[in-house]
């Protein structure tokens, strides 16, 4: 148990940012600059784990990482082709909502909403390269 005790602690730790993030967005669901800066941060979060999930010898920490960015790529071309899908309707809004103070520069970009969601698939594709980058590069416990 005690070598699965830095895995069990960033999975907490992870879907607690999360369940908040998700909170918050859905009492303050309205554009503002605050919504942005909480999504940055959850943003760089997200970016952190891989780096530490190197000490803690945690390969599990980044294949689910990997796993969790597809699965927000592809949520994402089908949010924004408004697919209606029962696991589209349960699972976008879940891994979606994060993100959603991206969309604070709607207007300022000329593009609208494509720009957005092609934001945020850039950084799920990111995001799943260097996972699995950060996955091979873990070391084995000796």
């Amino acid at each position: 148990m005690r070598r699965f005790i830095g895995l069990i602690v960033m999975l907490v730790l992870w879907v607690g940012i999360t369940v908040g993030v998700n909170i918050w967005f859905g009492i303050n669901g309205e554009a503002t600059q605050t919504n942005l800066i909480i999504t940055g941060v959850y943003m760089l979060f997200l970016l952190l784990i891989i780096p530490i999930g190197l000490p803690i010898h945690s390969r599990l920490l980044e294949v689910l990482l990997m796993l969790y960015a597809l699965v927000l790529g592809v949520l994402d071309v089908a949010t924004f082709f408004k697919m209606n899908h029962t696991v589209v309707n349960l699972l976008g809004p879940v891994f979606m909502t994060p993100f959603t103070g991206l969309f604070y520069f709607e207007d300022a970009i000329g593009m609208g909403s494509f720009a957005i969601y092609a934001a945020i698939g850039c950084f799920a594709a990111f995001l799943t390269l260097a996972a699995g980058v950060g996955a091979c590069m873990v070391q084995p416990r000796e």
